[in-house]
């Protein structure tokens, strides 16, 4: 990919949160982020959506041992 990581997962992040593709390329747009267009969004989303999601799914949190209620 030409893009950097970062803003790679920035996209999936902006999708993640339930916006839509071309409201993420208007996200990058606004911030001087670069341009991707909608298509380049959902590329990759598709592509590294699920590889991120395997990855957040193996990690293990680490806890003290008490929980607050």
């Amino acid at each position: 990919m030409k893009a950097r990581p970062e803003v790679i997962a920035e996209a999936i992040s902006c999708k993640k949160r339930g916006m839509p593709y071309r409201q993420i390329s208007k996200h990058f747009k606004e911030y001087d982020r670069g341009h991707i267009c909608p298509a380049t969004a959902y590329n990759w989303v598709k592509k590294y959506g699920a590889v991120l999601r395997d990855f957040n799914m193996k990690q293990i949190p680490v806890l003290s041992g008490k929980i607050n209620i």
